[in-house]
């Protein structure tokens, strides 16, 4: 019997001698079904130094080193470049979602224009993005679990697609995204990736496999890229949302057997033609462990890569990975039928592509777990591997890995710093 069981029994029996009568299946009827056995292994203590160096080194080949190569090749690139590629990067992005970042002295300064002020708090109005990157990179640096170089960078945390290191664009220096494309239209994004601090595998969890649902499942707000109207010939083809809608006509058919899909806000745009042809009903959001209670997971695009594919990785379940164009810093290391199960922008039975192809995917997993279920258990290890790399140290790591390899680039790059932090000395910000 297990704790969880032994718990609820307890629970139960409790409840029958305060209340004194009633049998035991109809009180433990009350309290619901026992919660399902469920474990986490915390990653706080996966650090750079606990991770075997050699599984390190290849994490940053497959990933870092794609983004520098391009760059290298280019190099030495010059440090005023960074100067004049930000002010040009203004025209277009406001101050929440791209600052100047300069590294001095292992302390971290933001700066909305060139001329400073340089503070050490980071402005406002930044994107969430950059509070909770300056919150946890600041404290690392202040208790010297971190030492950066003296670096200047561009920091852009714009998730809407607008592709600032698209490489038609003649960009001089590379800016530090969260997310970019690849294989897309004019070539692959010259963004040097680095991980996003919100959105945080901070365990693996682990849930009987024969106690999950045999369901594939999601839950999150209707976003969508607008990328794939042209591939399907309709007005609109987002997954979150057409997911959600083929959902919904299986559970009003009675023959809700393979999604488990729900939109935690309403949606009413609707049409034949679009996404979903009715209104969908409004989910609740769940608790992320509560993703662990069902063996296929799915990983949609958001406008541009969702940022929880790390923490489904991380759920002991089988991710089905939406193809899409956008990539965060991680997804090198990733390959399907390997790391997870890819759908979406296949071609149909009948040669067009299908927006359904969901259900045959998820036939064909179902098929290989009855038939190789170790196999699938495989898919799901390697998986779990690569989420345990990316926790909140691990990232961090990853930053400083990302400025060594960029500060690499310019061989002015501690000249210039220093004649730029007299500067701005000069005009009244606080740099000792």
């Amino acid at each position: 019997m297990t704790v969880s069981r032994a718990i609820w029994i307890v629970q139960a029996l409790a409840l029958v001698g305060v209340c004194g009568r009633g049998t035991v299946a109809e009180l433990a009827a009350a309290l619901g079904p026992p919660a399902l056995p469920h474990t986490a292994a915390p990653l706080t203590g996966v650090h750079p130094w606990t991770v075997a160096r050699p599984e390190w080194d290849e994490f940053l080949r497959q990933n870092l080193e794609a983004d520098l190569e391009p760059w290298r090749k280019r190099a030495p690139l010059q440090t005023k470049e960074v100067i004049k590629m930000f002010d040009h990067y203004r025209k277009e992005l406001p101050p929440d979602l791209l600052l100047l970042v300069l590294v001095y002295n292992n302390t971290l300064y933001w700066l909305e224009t060139p001329e400073g002020p340089a503070t050490r708090e980071v402005p406002r109005t930044a994107s969430p993005y950059k509070q909770w990157l300056h919150t946890y990179l600041t404290k690392a640096l202040a208790r010297r679990r971190l030492q950066l170089p003296n670096v200047l960078f561009i920091y852009n945390t714009f998730d809407n697609g607008n592709r600032i290191g698209k490489p038609t664009r003649n960009i001089t220096v590379p800016p530090f995204s969260l997310c970019k494309s690849r294989g897309w239209y004019d070539g692959d994004d010259l963004d040097i990736l680095v991980p996003q601090m919100m959105a945080i595998p901070d365990a693996l969890h682990s849930v009987p496999w024969h106690l999950k649902k045999d369901l594939a499942f999601f839950r999150g707000v209707p976003s969508c890229s607008r990328m794939w109207e042209q591939t399907y010939k309709r007005e609109e083809a987002c997954s979150r949302m057409h997911l959600a809608y083929l959902s919904e006509r299986d559970r009003r058919a009675g023959n809700a057997t393979a999604l488990d899909v729900g939109l935690a806000d309403e949606y009413k745009v609707v049409g034949e033609k679009k996404s979903t042809p009715y209104e969908l009903p409004k989910y609740d959001r769940v608790p992320l462990e509560t993703h662990a209670h069902y063996k296929w997971l799915l990983n949609l695009e958001g406008v541009v890569a969702a940022y929880r594919m790390g923490q489904l990785l991380a759920m002991n379940s089988l991710v089905l990975h939406q193809r899409t164009y956008f990539i965060e810093y991680f997804y090198r290391s990733l390959q399907p039928w390997v790391h997870y199960v890819p759908f979406w922008n296949a071609t149909g039975s009948g040669g067009e592509p299908a927006m359904d192809d969901v259900y045959g995917v998820l036939e064909d997993v179902r098929r290989l777990d009855r038939e190789q279920p170790v196999r699938v258990q495989q898919i799901i290890a390697n998986g779990q591997a690569v989420a345990k790399m990316l926790g909140k140290s691990m990232r961090l790591e990853y930053y400083r890995a990302a400025l060594e390899g960029y500060k690499a680039l310019f061989p002015d790059m501690d000249s210039f710093v220093e004649a730029f932090v007299q500067t701005l000395r000069s005009k009244g910000s606080d740099i000792p």
